[in-house]
C-alpha cells in the first residue's frame, strides 16, 4: 500500500508540470498586456516598460516557463500578484477554507441525498418514485449551475425575500451557494447509484442471500450496497475535484470570496501568476481526490487490498 501510494504521488511531477505548460501557453498567447493592465492605461511608458523588466515579462517564452517552473519546485513560489503584489499562494491560501468549505457541503449533500435516492430507485425500479426521479436527475445533469443559481436568488431572494442573495457566513447565506453546487453531483450520484445498485442485485449471491431467509434490509446493506460501492466512490472524488473547479462560477453568482472568483477577478485584470496558481491548485486537489479514491478502494473492497500486498 505504501509503494502504491508513493508512486501515485510520484506520477503527480509530470501531470502537474503538463498542466502548469498548457495554462502557461494560454495566457502566454492571450491578447492584452498584463503590464498595463496592472498600471492602468494612462501610467507612462517608462514605468510599463520597468513593471515588465521586474517581473521577466520580456523574456522569451521558455525563459520564463522554466524560471517558474524552478521557483514553484525548488522554492515553493507560484509568483506575486501583478496587481496586489502580495505572493500567489497566500492569496490562494486565504480563501482556499471558503472553497473547500463549499465544496464538502455540496458534496456532503449529494452524498446524503444521492445514495438513499439511488437506491430507493433501484428497490423499486420503474415505479412511480422512480420514474419521478430519474427525470428530475436527468434536469439536474443539464442543467448549468450558475443557470440554476441566479432562478434560485430570483425567487427566493427578490421574489419571497427569505434568503440573502450573496455572501458565505451565515446558514442562511450557505443554502442557496451549496444547493446551487451540489444539484448536479446530486443527479450524478444518483443515477450512479441506480445503476450500480441494479446491476449487484440481480447477482447469484443476493438471490442466494433472500434463499437463506436474510432479511431485505441485510441484504441490501450489508450484502449489495458495499459492492456497488467501487464505481460510486469514483464518481463521488471525481465529482469532489469537479466541484472545486466548478465553484468558480457558484462563488461569481453569489460573490463568494474563494479561489474561484479570485480566478475570474484575476483574469480580468491578465493577473496570469494568480491564474495560474489557481489552475495548479485545482489540478493538485483533483490528483489528490483520485488517490483517496483508489485508497479507499482497498478499504471497501478486501480484494483490492489483497493485490496491494
Amino acid at each position: 500500500m505504501l509503494k502504491y501510494t508513493l508512486r501515485r504521488l510520484l506520477m503527480l511531477i509530470p501531470v502537474l508540470a503538463g498542466v502548469a505548460l498548457i495554462v502557461f501557453t494560454l495566457l502566454y498567447i492571450t491578447p492584452g498586456d498584463p503590464a498595463r493592465m496592472a498600471l492602468g492605461e494612462d501610467a507612462p511608458a517608462e514605468a510599463v516598460e520597468q513593471f515588465r523588466i521586474n517581473y521577466g515579462l520580456n523574456d522569451p517564452f521558455f525563459v520564463q516557463f522554466g524560471r517558474y517552473c524552478y521557483k514553484a519546485a525548488l522554492q515553493g513560489d507560484i509568483g506575486r500578484s501583478y496587481v496586489t503584489k502580495a505572493p500567489v499562494s497566500e492569496e490562494l491560501m486565504a480563501r482556499f477554507p471558503i472553497t473547500l468549505k463549499l465544496a464538502f457541503w455540496a458534496v456532503v449533500l449529494g452524498v446524503a441525498l444521492g445514495l438513499p435516492f439511488g437506491i430507493i430507485c433501484a428497490i423499486r425500479q420503474y415505479s412511480f418514485f422512480d420514474s419521478i426521479t430519474m427525470v428530475l436527475a436527468l434536469i439536474g445533469v443539464a442543467m448549468p449551475n450558475f443557470w440554476l443559481g441566479v432562478l434560485l436568488i430570483l425567487l427566493f431572494s427578490v421574489k419571497l425575500e427569505w434568503l440573502p442573495p450573496s455572501g458565505f457566513n451565515t446558514f442562511a447565506e450557505m443554502i442557496m451557494p451549496v444547493f446551487t453546487l451540489s444539484g448536479g453531483t446530486l443527479a450524478v450520484i444518483t443515477r450512479m447509484t441506480r445503476s450500480s445498485m441494479l446491476e449487484v442485485i440481480r447477482s447469484d449471491y443476493i438471490r442466494t442471500a433472500r434463499a437463506k431467509g436474510q432479511k431485505e434490509s441485510v441484504i441490501i446493506w450489508r450484502h449489495a450496497l458495499p459492492n456497488a460501492l467501487i464505481p460510486i466512490l469514483t464518481i463521488i472524488g471525481m465529482q469532489f475535484g469537479s466541484l472545486l473547479g466548478g465553484a468558480i462560477l457558484t462563488e461569481t453568482v453569489f460573490s463568494i470570496p474563494g479561489i474561484g472568483r479570485l480566478v475570474v477577478e484575476s483574469i480580468k485584470m491578465r493577473d496570469f501568476p494568480v491564474v495560474q496558481g489557481g489552475v495548479l491548485y485545482i489540478a493538485v486537489v483533483y490528483c489528490i481526490m483520485n488517490l483517496v479514491v483508489d485508497l479507499l478502494y482497498a478499504w471497501v473492497d478486501p480484494r483490492i487490498k489483497a493485490k496491494y500486498r
